[in-house]
């Protein structure tokens, strides 16, 4: 049987989409959960859908699902790259979101030059990465949503460590820090961006970011294609600086860096 919220819960939840950018090659990773209300996900899948053109439709010629994402952005598919940007942008006004609910992406930045995620994990660089998205999806997602429930549904990766524990590391992390929801994070699933069109966004918007805080805009090799994307990206979202924080209640695309300093351990 299909699952279903209860009644009073009905209009709390929301889906929350985390992708992130590479972990081992630049200094700085940057991870972005979209947040999407459950009673709009069905709706944004198909607006995005509807958005790519026949340039990059969501099927291969042999029937397989065909992925956007930012490393594959070029001069040839550009123009229908910033459809899917203005389509997400443009979302909740065409469906007439009501003002109490958001489609946002909510990004952390991790300088790993100054937080080592090997370090912050205790030797292990997969605790480390989880507790990055442990908060992006606590401190940030969850004070910035404070009545929302959630379903997490990050991109496939592989990790020894069960989503089920992490996902009660996050439920009691929330409320050790006051937060009175009951369990507030419902599910932690996998998901794969090859059927999962919001996945495919959050990786074009994060990659954006990342394009910029990690110099690659800046070199002589830059592809044109790429920079352009990446300033109608930051365009769209008002950042004229990625390397800075937003304001806290920003919406569409907020910010947040850590670098590890506030949380060094004193000696």
């Amino acid at each position: 049987m299909p699952w279903t919220p209860l009644p009073h819960e009905a209009d709390l939840f929301c889906n929350v989409y985390i992708d992130e950018s590479s972990q081992t090659k630049h200094r700085f990773l940057v991870i972005g959960g979209l947040v999407v209300p459950l009673s709009h996900a069905d709706a944004f899948e198909a607006f995005i859908i509807a958005a790519r053109d026949a340039t990059i439709p969501i099927t291969k010629p042999d029937g397989t699902p065909r992925v956007i994402k930012w490393e594959k952005a070029n001069a040839y598919n550009l123009v229908s790259y910033k459809k899917v940007v203005d389509a997400f942008f443009a979302f909740p006004m065409k469906h007439k979101l009501p003002l109490h609910k958001h489609v946002d992406v909510n990004c952390v930045v991790v300088d790993t030059s100054k937080k080592d995620l090997r370090a912050s994990g205790d030797g292990d660089v997969d605790i480390g990465f989880n507790k990055e998205v442990y908060f992006l999806c606590v401190p940030m997602i969850g004070k910035r949503f404070p009545k929302e429930l959630f379903h997490v549904y990050p991109d496939r990766r592989n990790t020894k460590h069960p989503l089920s524990e992490a996902r009660e590391i996050m439920n009691l992390g929330a409320k050790k820090h006051g937060d009175k929801r009951d369990w507030p994070y419902r599910r932690l699933q996998f998901r794969d961006p090859e059927s999962c069109q919001a996945l495919q966004v959050v990786d074009i918007l994060i990659g954006a970011l990342a394009y910029k805080l990690n110099g690659h805009y800046h070199k002589p090799e830059a592809k044109k294609a790429k920079k352009e994307l990446c300033d109608y990206v930051l365009g769209r979202a008002k950042i004229i600086d990625p390397s800075k924080p937003t304001p806290y209640h920003r919406r569409r695309i907020a910010v947040m860096h850590r670098d590890g300093s506030q949380f060094r351990r004193k000696r």
